[in-house]
């Protein structure tokens, strides 16, 4: 299938702006509010007395040990205990362990306590479960850590449990008001003085905003999380990965989440999605041993991450026992999960599973486990899309919601936008689309794009949209190093017809090989339509083209491209508000052809503002003699974008001798 690829824009920072920080943050927990006697937890039921956790001012203390938990020092090998997990349902069962041995220094200061779990009909086939992370496990009845490693291709169901100290220690550490999760205001007992910054960098795209590609995004992602995965030297001991559920996607989109999240540590798994609306049937809190999901996309289409609740401490809670992305302060929907069965893999087994009540959200990413916050809602914004022109399709309108994440939402965007398509278009026959996209913005208005297509026998899919305008828009705004930015909502609407709507550029020919300066310079245009009832049959089309007076005298080359490959001259933006402005702009005419002649002049860029054309020693004005950051040049051009009504692929070049007139 044909589809578009925007090249990378001609005027362009080398500048990347990185202006987030967090500053010094005020703030820390001081006081631990224990139990006054440690209570027995029954069979499949919960564990564990609550721990209540405040946030102060200060710095974070160390943790004290809860009597309710056991210390490492009193772990030993041979001790038996069990643990407590969701085989299937909402509520947690109950499996037997015995501990093996300790690993010290496993991760830096986190010990690791090897357990085994033997004589239980599921663990003996399934052996080390993707989704069990973070199922707290108990000697004496008193938790001692999370089940959250294990062997790939292991042959008996060995596992690493995080010791429970280590995910308290991450408990307690304060959120700083500054990266609190947008939309849900400041947590509890969080001050400070710090201005709000541009959000979180963990997973911000490095380059200029106007650079962002999604594709380079996930590999710069890739090399960062590849020391955080690797396994200790000499083992194959890895983190029990986090299976990514996916519901309601097409197989490009699929493949796409596989090649873009396994990198990650994420397992995507095509297992169905969740209810639109929460099951009346379910639980409304958190417990010991629940599984919890993370959700990435929900409605219509849906991505999850599953894993087990450890420990609940009044409105907070940890989970996982492992981190999921390694972010650090994160604002991620949270929800409660169903577990409808444990699949058995030779490498790694999974839970499969689907929300079935958003709940809270994912506040802090670490080491040792995943913090949430029963009492904050993370942003999400809405994404609908209409398809017109498919006679009879089932589902013509989807309606999703979408993290507000800087890597996660481009990539979930393209992927719900493409699996809807790929569905409802899905006839191997020729196609035409056009997608016009509606972006809202808090603060900023809304923004029209347009995406489209062309191709033979190949629906539109995930892969075209993430080449897209919408997708590159929403990843230049939510990695923009100026401020946050909220999306309120994205409204598409596709109008499909089935036919090859799109012409090859076969050839141009001026027609005056030499004219005078001042006249027009008269280009036929060979087009050969791929598609409709003159497929194959060249037609011819003249366009008309003024030469710039200044090319007087000069054998003049005329570059001849379609408007969607074309970049318009166009200032690096400086804020929010020009990048805004640059959006709707960045190309010419989608349906038309562009005529560009390259000028002796040079043009500049500088503190947002564009001079195309400037006169002999400008630039030295313009540069200044102690700072750096001065204009940045481009060879000086006039494009002409004469429309055509179709799409058009190839480029063609032609000359034309522009005679000077004598006086």
């Amino acid at each position: 299938m044909w589809s578009v690829v925007q090249r990378r824009r001609t005027v362009r920072s080398a500048r990347t702006q990185i202006h987030a920080k967090l500053g010094h943050v005020r703030s820390s927990w001081t006081r631990l509010l224990l139990p006054t006697d440690a209570r027995l937890v029954p069979l499949s039921l919960l564990a564990g007395a609550v721990v209540s956790v405040a946030l102060g001012v200060g710095v974070a203390h160390a943790v004290p040990d809860p009597t309710d938990t056991l210390p490492l020092s009193e772990v030993k090998p041979g001790m038996k205990g069990y643990g407590l997990t969701v085989f299937s349902g909402t509520t947690p069962d109950r499996f037997e362990i015995e501990v093996i041995s300790t690993l010290h220094n496993f991760r830096p200061n986190q010990d690791l306590i090897l357990i085994k779990t033997p004589n239980h009909p599921r663990l003996d086939v399934a052996r080390t479960v993707a989704g069990m992370s973070g199922s707290p496990i108990y000697l004496n009845n008193k938790m001692i850590g999370a089940y959250a490693y294990g062997w790939t291709f292991g042959a008996e169901a060995i596992a690493g449990v995080t010791p429970i100290k280590s995910m308290l220690e991450e408990l307690a550490r304060p959120l700083p008001k500054t990266v609190a999760p947008r939309g849900s205001g400041p947590l509890p007992a969080m001050e400070s003085s710090v201005p709000r910054g541009p959000g979180h960098s963990a997973r911000r795209f490095s380059g200029a905003p106007d650079s962002y590609s999604l594709p380079e995004h996930a590999k710069q992602l890739a090399v960062r999380s590849a020391p955080a995965l690797a396994a200790p030297e000499g083992t194959s001991l890895a983190r029990v990965s986090t299976p990514i559920l996916l519901g309601g996607m097409g197989s490009v989109a699929v493949k796409m989440a596989g090649d873009m999240l396994s990198p990650l540590g994420l397992d995507p798994v095509q297992a169905g999605g969740g209810k639109s609306k929460p099951d009346p049937s379910a639980p409304t809190r958190f417990v010991d041993g629940g599984a919890i999901g993370v959700e990435l996309v929900r409605g219509d289409i849906s991505a999850m991450g599953l894993g087990t609740v450890t420990r609940v401490s009044g409105d907070k809670l940890v989970a996982f026992g492992h981190p999921m992305l390694n972010g650090g302060v994160e604002s991620l929907p949270t929800a409660i999960g169903r577990v409808h069965w444990i699949l058995a893999s030779q490498n790694r087994s999974f839970k499969i599973g689907e929300a079935v009540r958003p709940l809270g959200a994912l506040v802090n990413d670490r080491q040792a486990a995943i913090v949430v916050d029963q009492g904050v809602k993370a942003p999400v914004f809405p994404m609908h899309l209409g398809i017109e022109g498919v006679e009879g399709a089932p589902k013509p309108t989807w309606d999703v919601e979408v993290a507000h994440d800087q890597f996660m939402a481009p990539m979930f965007a393209a992927m719900a936008l493409g699996s809807a398509v790929e569905t409802t278009t899905s006839e191997r026959r020729d196609m035409t689309w056009r997608a016009t996209s509606r972006l809202k913005i808090a603060k900023y208005g809304t923004v029209s794009l347009i995406d489209f297509g062309s191709g033979n026998g190949n629906p539109a899919g995930a892969e075209d949209f993430a080449r897209g305008r919408l997708v590159r828009a929403l990843g230049m705004l939510l990695n923009n190093p100026w401020e946050d930015v909220t999306i309120e909502r994205v409204d598409t609407n596709m109008r499909v017809t089935f036919d090859k709507e799109i012409s090859l550029l076969r050839g141009a020919k001026v027609l005056e090989p030499e004219i005078e300066v001042g006249s027009p310079v008269h280009i036929r245009l060979e087009l050969q339509p791929q598609g409709g009832t003159t497929r194959g049959k060249i037609e011819q089309r003249t366009i008309e083209v003024v030469v710039p007076r200044e090319l007087a005298g000069k054998d003049v080359e005329i570059e001849l491209a379609p408007g969607y490959e074309v970049e318009r001259p166009l200032p690096t933006p400086d804020s929010v508000a020009e990048l805004v402005a640059m959006l709707p702009n960045q190309t010419f005419d989608a349906e038309s052809i562009v005529a560009t002649f390259r000028l002796k002049e040079n043009g500049a860029s500088y503190k947002g503002k564009l001079a195309s054309r400037l006169p002999p020693g400008a630039l030295d004005t313009l540069r200044p003699a102690s700072d750096s950051d001065g204009p940045e040049t481009f060879a000086s051009q006039s494009q002409t974008a004469i429309p055509l009504k179709r799409l058009v692929i190839g480029r063609d070049t032609v000359h034309v001798q522009v005679r000077q007139v004598l006086k």
